[in-house]
């Protein structure tokens, strides 16, 4: 679903050759969003109950439990490296007695949290324009966290990073 959306996305933010409507470039970034959302959805889905066809349906019912904000939360704090002591009580740590969060991983998390505010601006702010450059920009550079990400070898810090998007708020009261 994921690279249906970003195509969406790049057929919207070219659209009107020369003069691009503003709603086309909106849509165009809400795709973008949505594409990383479902993507990061679907690659904790598969972690969580595998592949296989059978397991489709466990994927799309555990898929409901994800919530935007809770998942902004989680890629807040993994985008700037400050997870709190009781989420990572337990895990292993670098020699300074921090847990690393890998450069992909802050990445994407950045990048979500960045493209969730471009599209709250995008879908709720009429006063504010938008540039096809700008918008095309916002597109590679999410396709690209996306692609940098699915490059990680599935390690434990990455299958830890898909648990928190859902659990997040569990483990941050604990």
């Amino acid at each position: 679903m994921h690279e249906d959306l970003f195509s969406q996305a790049e057929i919207l933010a070219k659209l009107d050759a020369r003069k691009p409507k503003q709603v086309n470039l909106r849509r165009a970034v809400s795709s973008a969003y949505y594409a990383v959302f479902h993507y990061l959805v679907e690659q904790a889905c598969c972690i969580q109950f595998g592949t296989q066809h059978a397991q489709a349906p466990y994927r799309h019912v555990l898929g409901r439990a994800f919530a935007h904000n809770v998942m902004k939360q989680a890629c807040t704090s993994f985008g700037g490296g400050t997870l709190k002591e009781a989420v990572i009580k337990g895990l292993p740590r670098d020699a300074n007695g921090k847990y690393a969060v890998s450069s992909a991983i802050r990445g994407l998390a950045l990048g979500f949290v960045e493209l969730q505010e471009k599209r709250n601006v995008a879908d709720y702010d009429r006063s504010e324009r938008f540039k096809r450059s700008e918008v095309l920009i916002v597109i590679e550079q999410a396709k690209e966290q996306v692609a940098r990400f699915s490059e990680l070898d599935l390690s434990d810090d990455k299958k830890f990073f898909l648990a928190c998007l859902w659990a997040w708020k569990e483990l941050t009261n604990r």
